[in-house]
Formats: structure tokens, C-alpha cells, sequence
């Protein structure tokens, strides 16, 4: 997924888990504002994004009552487990057979020693530029212009990353391999906020040849 040798420590560390755990069928760690951390090599980009799109709706509700920490869904064909480690989110997909107890014993165990770990030899652990993974929600009209609109909180956190500098252009690939630079702007709608989407102008779908609805992976352009 990424280059960053913290993101790169840690999709190891996943796979190592998934080793002695096969009961798990796939597994990444993420950030509150959605950002992929790191992920295991067998999970594919549109589970990650669609598990997001998800848990970020579930967020905002939870909000309400003091935030999300822990989470589980007991599905036909499996379980899906989030847990908060620290500041970052652990979403595990097991087997409907897979022993609990053991597997929170592992995860929670080796995967906050690890962090713990990179934290003492990596000075900005989560200050990557690796790529967000959002869903295409589009918007046309006279004033679309061709800038596309994310969440604020992207915006800030890209910000601090160059030291304040405000990021006014990022690069948008879709899962076919297109490519384009668009310049950005905070997504204008309160009600289409934290909800792990990106609003793109007609006209810009139409040149990447994606849909709404679909995911594409963006990343900021450093100012």
C-alpha cells in the first residue's frame, strides 16, 4: 500500500497475525478521519473502502455518546471486528467458527507492542501522504466548475502535515489506473460530511472514467 516504512512495519505485522491466525480472512488499521494505516496483502481496496464508508456513518452517531471504541458484526458468513488501539482503528474479518478470545488476545497484545515499538524510532508515524480511499459522489450544474470536494478534517490534517501550508491540489486514481490532478476544496454540504466520500464534478468522472459510487484513492499534492 504504501512506501512509509511505519505503514510497511505494519502490514508485515498483519501478516504475520493472519500466519498464526488463520481464521482470519482479512485485516487493516485505519485512522478516525479514514485514512489507511496499513493493511494485510489479501484485502482488496474495495472492502477497505466500503468497511469505512460504513464505520464512519457509525461514528458520527456514536459521537453522540462519547465515541466508538469497539465494534462487531455477527454476519452469515462471518464476523467483522473494529477495535480502537490507541488513536488508530483494527478491522478484523474472521470465520464464524474463529475462537474469540484468542484472537483479541493476539491482536491486542502484538499489534499495540509493535506500535509502541515504531513509535520510539519513527518520529511521525502517521504523517504519510499514502493514499485515502473514498467513494465518488458526483454533482454537476453551471457553478461545478472542476475542483472536487473532500471532508474539512482531510484538509486540516494535510495542512499539518506541511506545516500549516494549505493544500489546494491532489491526485485522484481510480482502480483502473486513471490518473488526474484536480484542485480541492471542503465539501460545502454539512450533511455529506464524515461520510468517507468525495464529491467530483461531472465533467472530472467522465475523464477518469469512473462512476458514482466507486472507490478512488486521492492524495494530497504537496503545496
Amino acid at each position: 500500500m504504501s512506501t512509509d516504512p511505519y505503514a510497511d512495519a505494519l502490514k508485515n505485522t498483519l501478516t504475520e497475525i493472519k500466519n498464526v491466525c488463520p481464521e482470519i480472512n482479512s485485516s487493516f488499521i485505519f485512522t478516525k478521519e479514514g485514512t489507511i494505516v496499513a493493511g494485510d496483502t489479501e484485502t482488496a481496496d474495495t472492502t477497505i473502502t466500503k468497511t469505512l464508508s460504513s464505520f464512519q456513518s457509525l461514528t458520527e452517531k456514536a459521537d453522540i455518546i462519547g465515541g466508538l471504541h469497539n465494534f462487531s458484526v455477527d454476519g452469515d458468513k462471518g464476523k467483522v471486528h473494529i477495535s480502537r488501539i490507541n488513536d488508530i482503528y483494527l478491522a478484523t474479518a474472521t470465520s464464524r467458527n474463529a475462537d474469540e478470545n484468542y484472537l483479541r488476545s493476539v491482536t491486542q497484545v502484538i499489534v499495540p507492542t509493535v506500535l509502541k515499538l515504531l513509535e520510539s524510532l519513527v518520529t511521525t508515524p502517521l504523517k504519510s501522504t499514502q493514499p485515502q480511499q473514498l467513494l465518488v459522489e458526483t454533482f454537476s450544474g453551471f457553478f461545478a466548475g472542476d475542483a472536487v470536494q473532500v471532508d474539512p478534517s482531510l484538509l486540516t490534517k494535510w495542512s499539518e502535515l506541511y506545516g500549516g501550508k494549505r493544500v489546494s491540489t491532489i491526485e485522484v486514481e481510480t482502480f483502473g489506473g486513471e490518473t488526474t490532478q484536480c484542485k480541492v476544496k471542503e465539501i460545502n454540504d454539512p450533511n455529506l460530511r464524515r461520510k468517507g466520500i468525495i464529491r467530483m464534478p461531472e465533467r472530472v468522472c467522465k475523464t477518469l472514467e469512473v462512476n458514482k459510487g466507486e472507490p478512488v484513492k486521492i492524495k494530497p499534492v504537496e503545496p
